[in-house]
């Protein structure tokens, strides 16, 4: 018998047929696509390294935060904050509400969740409100993993999460995709992860949240901006999970019923609550945002953070800003910083008019910097002024610069703080300049034949020309290259700080004085870490033994004086800090464009300048008549900020090294006083104080020019061929003491070639023609008041000319000027 099929009968079996092929290609196709997703998937085990961009944290020297910079996500994008936590770092009411609103069974499945996919399907297509098929695995791939496809809603993404979800619940814990969870997710804003999240909305960190502070920030996460700018709806849903967490057992009623009466008001918002919990009236927006870190933060000080950068750029190129997540220890003492602030805020308004500042403090052990303040804080600063005078503004020192002359002297000169040199009018001639230059002090008069040691506290400029005449210029600049001074030429100026210095620079140069001589490179950044402590970068700061400890000691004792010292008065005498040892120098240069102080304690050395950016005069007195010069408005600002910055902290004491005596002497004659109490107590190196008798009277050479063919002293008259140098002791000196030039040669003695006073002069004598008497050197008591009292008689005689036409001409030749007003010649800097 035969069976016949019907015609509906194969009706069905073509449409099968028809809507088989197409499965089976849809199928095929998604397989093929499956696989190539597959392959195209990056390898899980990175997620175990990851690095996110993260904010760099600025530490004090002694571990303290100070400020944080934050990376860059892409090329002109915004700023991204971030604070890698763990999770020991964050409140445990965080992770219990995150869960219970994003993930409920997050500890019950395996990388996804079939009934929240299902779920999500359905709401996708017929409506419905719900939280996405996500889970909190799923959505670590996405921000991790897959960052290039994060805002691409198709299925290559989806399908790619689901196959990642899976391989991340193989390798790491719950809690490790907890922990990248809460690190990467977007909380508005350039918020990203917890601790930026609970910095900007409630100023805590994420350990300090409540459960209630919790609730809120998870309630944020499906839109955060939209969802902040509505609190009421935000805490409708948190409503939601609280009592889901109820149901789960996750918070008792208790509990839940505290949270809910906690009066909840992040930044930017001002809410009422009942007794109950509930919102009073409507919540109200204040005209506050949240905390939006900006790329560099400033509440420490903008020029401290900026130097950071730019050093952090300078060790790792791109990597600040692209990168970050570095822990970076700098040296910066928090409480000198406040200190410097303090100043640069000007409370006792010491600046006058527009004036800018600089101030910079160096540990001189270390070289550490340890406060810094690049320009004026405050009302009266410029907004938005990052330009850094500390560092990167550079002025002339003026007078600040002669303690480095002084060293040089002591250090390969032979000259001690009582040598006698004559203050007096001379002309020095100027290498390939027709004139000769004739430089002034500042009160236009002249002290004669003084000690060095009076000629410092007094800031006289002739006495400096002509140690650096004897030196030679290029003694000095040998000696302040190593000191990190550069561009300098070997010119007579350079006594006179003719030249350009960063106020870093300077202190850091006189920093040597109270490190025994041993000058150590300055540096902000002691070490830099990444997140997990592992050390990137170590200072190793050069240090270089510029004066030997006998010198450096010299010149701190002179540095002391220039506060302590009454007769003649110290211009740094307004530094004084009652139990405190400080010595200085001031500094004032061409038509007070530029006040200086640079000061030292054991503790620290700070320089503080006074200007204006545009190399304009200041004004010659504050409004309320005090004069504006070097010995008083930087010395006040300095010696607020000491006081500020050391307080409570002992003075160290300043200890003599071996080999130094100490002496009361006169300091006009530089004889031993009549008695402790009407001298100066001075000190010196061993055998070198006055009336020693440890060196032979041979030491001491003065050397006159002879007329040969009247056996006389020679004069302006005297032909080269007719001109000789003579040799003279200290008894022949009243026979040649007219005030003509002489020149001064120290033999070099065994101390000088043992290294007992440093490096010994290269020829064994000071060299060029001296203008005008210098005696230094050991002689008895008898030949030296002799020598003395002749060289005093012709020293002070009055000098001819006008004073005031002299400095015009100076000026007329591009001439600057000193501590006090005095010129001298520019030298093309």
């Amino acid at each position: 018998m035969c069976v016949c099929y019907s015609g509906p009968v194969k009706v069905l079996q073509g449409l099968f047929l028809l809507l088989l092929t197409p499965a089976l290609s849809v199928a095929a196709f998604l397989t093929a696509s499956a696989f190539r997703w597959a392959d195209e998937l990056p390898p899980v085990s990175e997620i175990e390294k990851l690095e996110y961009t993260a904010t760099s944290q600025i530490f004090d020297v002694n571990g303290q935060l100070l400020d944080e910079i934050l990376p860059v996500t892409e090329e002109g994008g915004a700023p991204t904050n971030r604070t890698v936590v763990t999770l020991d770092e964050v409140s445990p009411a965080v992770i219990a509400a995150l869960v219970a609103s994003e993930d409920d069974a997050f500890f019950r499945h395996y990388g996804f969740d079939t009934l929240a996919l299902l779920r999500a399907t359905y709401e996708e297509f017929l409506g419905g409100q719900g939280r996405g098929g996500s889970t909190l695995t799923t959505q670590v791939a996405k921000n991790t993993l897959l960052a290039d496809l994060a805002n691409d809603r198709s299925l290559e993404r989806k399908v790619k999460e689901l196959m990642l979800a899976i391989e991340i619940e193989r390798r790491l814990t719950k809690e490790e995709i907890l922990q990248q969870y809460l690190n990467v997710v977007y909380w508005g804003k350039n918020f990203y992860g917890i601790h930026a999240a609970s910095r900007a909305y409630f100023d805590k960190d994420p350990l300090e949240l409540n459960l209630a502070e919790a609730l809120y920030l998870v309630r944020l996460l499906p839109a955060p901006e939209t969802n902040y700018e509505d609190f009421a709806a935000t805490r409708r849903a948190m409503r939601v999970v609280l009592n889901n967490m109820v149901e789960q057992g996750v918070v008792s009623q208790e509990m839940a019923e505290r949270a809910w009466r906690y009066p909840l008001e992040p930044i930017g918002w001002r809410v009422q609550y009942d007794e109950a919990g509930e919102i009073v009236g409507e919540p109200e927006r204040l005209d506050v945002q949240p905390r939006v870190a900006r790329t560099v933060g400033s509440s420490l000080n903008p020029h401290v953070v900026f130097a950071v950068r730019n050093e952090m750029n300078r060790l790792f190129p791109n990597l600040l800003f692209r990168a970050g997540g570095f822990r970076i220890y700098t040296t910066i003492d928090a409480r000198q910083q406040e200190a410097a602030n303090r100043a640069a805020q000007d409370p006792e308004g010491l600046l006058p008019g527009e004036a800018q500042l600089a101030l910079v403090s160096i540990d001189p052990q270390t070289g550490g910097i340890r406060a810094m303040a690049g320009g004026r804080l405050g009302d009266d600063a410029k907004t938005g002024d990052t330009f850094n005078r500390a560092t990167s503004a550079r002025r002339q020192p003026g007078s600040s610069f002669k303690p480095i002359i002084v060293a040089t002297a002591l250090e390969q000169g032979g000259f001690t703080q009582a040598s006698l040199i004559t203050d007096d009018e001379t002309a020095f001639e100027q290498p390939g300049r027709p004139e000769p230059w004739t430089p002034r002090n500042h009160d236009g008069g002249f002290d004669g034949l003084r000690t060095l040691r009076s000629h410092l506290d007094r800031s006289r400029n002739i006495p400096m020309v002509k140690l650096v005449e004897a030196l030679t210029p290029q003694a000095v600049v040998t000696r302040a290259s190593q000191l990190g001074y550069d561009n300098l030429l070997p010119v007579p100026s350079i006594a006179l700080g003719a030249f350009e210095v960063t106020p870093l620079v300077h202190a850091s140069a006189m920093g040597a004085f109270a490190n025994g001589g041993v000058h150590v490179q300055p540096h902000l950044i002691e070490r830099v870490t990444d997140a997990e402590g592992n050390v990137l970068y170590e200072a190793q700061p050069r240090r270089t033994q510029v004066w030997s400890e006998t010198t450096a000691f010299l010149m701190l004792d002179m540095l002391r004086g220039n506060v302590t010292d009454r007769d003649p008065f110290g211009l740094s005498n307004r530094a004084a800090i009652d139990g405190r040892w400080v010595g200085g120098k001031t500094g004032t240069t061409n038509d007070e464009r530029d006040i200086w102080f640079v000061g030292l304690t054991p503790e620290l050395v700070a320089a503080v300048w006074i200007g204006y950016d545009d190399n304009r005069s200041l004004p010659k007195t504050m409004p309320s008549g005090e004069l504006v010069n070097s010995s008083r408005q930087p010395v006040w600002v300095w010696r607020n900020f000491v006081e500020e910055a050391l307080a409570g902290t002992p003075s160290r004491e300043v200890t003599a090294p071996e080999g130094i005596v100490f002496r009361e002497i006169d300091l006009q004659t530089g004889m031993p006083a009549p008695s402790p109490e009407e001298g100066t107590r001075v000190a010196f190196v061993s055998g070198t104080e006055p009336g020693a008798r440890a060196q032979p009277l041979s030491y001491l050479n003065i050397t006159v020019p002879i007329d040969t063919r009247t056996n006389a002293r020679a004069t302006a008259e005297t032909p080269l061929e007719a001109l000789e140098w003579r040799e003279i002791s200290p008894s022949e000196v009243q026979a040649y003491a007219q005030p003509l030039p002489v020149t001064t040669q120290v033999a070099q003695t065994p101390a000088q070639e043992g290294g007992g006073f440093g490096p010994p002069n290269p020829q064994g004598e000071l060299q060029g023609e001296q203008n005008g008497f210098m005696l230094e050197g050991i002689p008895d008591e008898e030949g030296a008041s002799a020598a003395l009292d002749a060289l005093g008689e012709a020293a002070v005689a009055e000098p001819s000319g006008d004073v005031e036409a002299s400095a015009d001409e100076g000026a007329a030749a591009g001439a600057s000027t000193d501590d006090d007003g005095v010129g001298w010649l520019d030298w093309g800097n």
